[in-house]
C-alpha cells in the first residue's frame, strides 16, 4: 500500500513539474507538440522580460501553455497597476500546412478561462501545448511608464508568467489608415507579414493596416503597420533608417525574430 501511494505521489509531482506557460514574442510560432514551427526557429530567441510598446500602439505576444495529456487549467490575465493598458486575449487554432501545425485563427477569451490538454475539438496525438496570442493596448494620453503584466496558470499550483510592459514616450499618429489585407502565406516565417510593411515604407507606400483581426497574421501586419506609421512621423530624426533594411535574406545572422531590432530602434525615439 505504502508503495503504491509513493507511485501514486511520484506520478503526481511529474505531472505538476510537466506543466508550465510562458511567453514569446509574436514572431514565434509554436505546434500543439511543443516545438517551434520549422520557419520561426531561431538559435537565441527572444525572452521576453521587458517588452516596449508606443502610446497609441499595441504590443502582441504569445503564451504557451504546456502539459501532459488529461490537464485542465485555468488561464488569468491581468496588470499591475490596472486600468492603464488595454489587454485582450485569444485563443489561438492550430493549422495543418504542409503536413505542420500553425497557431493561426483567434477566437477572443475572457479571464478566467478554461483550457485542457488537448484541445477538446481538434484532439491531436502527442498534443501537450497550447498557444494563446495576447493583445496588449497603451491609450494615447498614458505617460511614459512601466506596468506589471501577469499571466496566470491554475492547474493544481499556480505558474506565473510576468513581464514589465515599457510604456515609451513616441505616440503612435492618429488619423485615417489604408485597409487591405496584406499577409504572408501561414508556412512563411511570422515576420515576413512584418516585412511587407517594412517594404513598403522603403519604397515610399503608406502601410496597409488588416481590414479584421481574425488570425495571428492580422495583427502582425497591424503591429508592423503601426511600427511604419511611426516611423515616417519620426523620419526626420531618423538619419540611421538603414538599419530598417535588415532583411533575414541579407543577414541571415540576426535570426528569426529580426523585427524586433526594428521595433527596439523605433521605440528609442523620445
Amino acid at each position: 500500500m505504502n508503495a503504491r501511494l509513493f507511485c501514486a505521489a511520484l506520478l503526481f509531482v511529474v505531472a505538476i513539474r510537466a506543466q508550465d506557460i510562458r511567453i514569446v514574442s509574436e514572431f514565434e510560432r509554436f505546434s500543439p507538440f511543443g516545438r517551434a514551427v520549422r520557419a520561426d526557429r531561431d538559435l537565441i530567441p527572444r525572452e521576453i522580460l521587458s517588452p516596449a510598446v508606443p502610446r497609441n500602439g499595441h504590443l502582441s505576444v504569445r503564451v504557451l501553455v504546456t502539459g501532459p495529456p488529461q490537464t485542465n487549467y485555468l488561464l488569468y490575465f491581468t496588470s499591475n497597476p490596472p486600468g492603464i493598458l488595454d489587454l485582450t486575449m485569444y485563443r489561438e487554432t492550430f493549422v495543418n500546412c504542409g503536413g505542420e501545425y500553425y497557431p493561426d485563427w483567434l477566437t477572443r477569451i475572457s479571464s478566467p478561462a478554461f483550457g485542457a490538454i488537448p484541445e477538446f475539438l481538434h484532439r491531436l496525438p502527442g498534443e501537450n501545448t497550447r498557444s494563446y496570442l495576447l493583445d496588449i493596448h497603451a491609450p494615447a494620453d498614458t505617460p511614459p511608464r512601466r506596468v506589471r503584466v501577469e499571466v496566470l496558470l491554475k492547474t493544481g499550483i499556480w505558474r506565473v508568467a510576468p513581464m514589465e510592459v515599457r510604456i515609451t514616450a513616441p505616440i503612435l499618429p492618429s488619423g485615417t489608415r489604408f485597409r487591405r489585407e496584406d499577409i504572408a502565406p501561414l508556412d512563411s516565417p511570422s515576420t515576413a507579414t512584418a516585412e511587407r510593411q517594412l517594404g513598403r515604407y522603403l519604397a515610399g507606400l503608406d502601410p496597409e493596416f488588416p481590414a479584421c483581426l481574425l488570425r495571428a497574421r492580422d495583427f502582425t501586419q497591424r503591429n508592423s503597420a503601426e511600427d511604419m506609421l511611426l516611423a515616417r512621423s519620426l523620419r526626420n530624426h531618423l538619419p540611421e533608417l538603414n538599419v530598417l533594411a535588415w532583411t533575414p535574406a541579407m543577414y541571415p545572422e540576426i535570426g528569426a525574430e529580426w523585427f524586433l531590432r526594428v521595433q527596439d530602434f523605433l521605440y528609442s525615439y523620445e
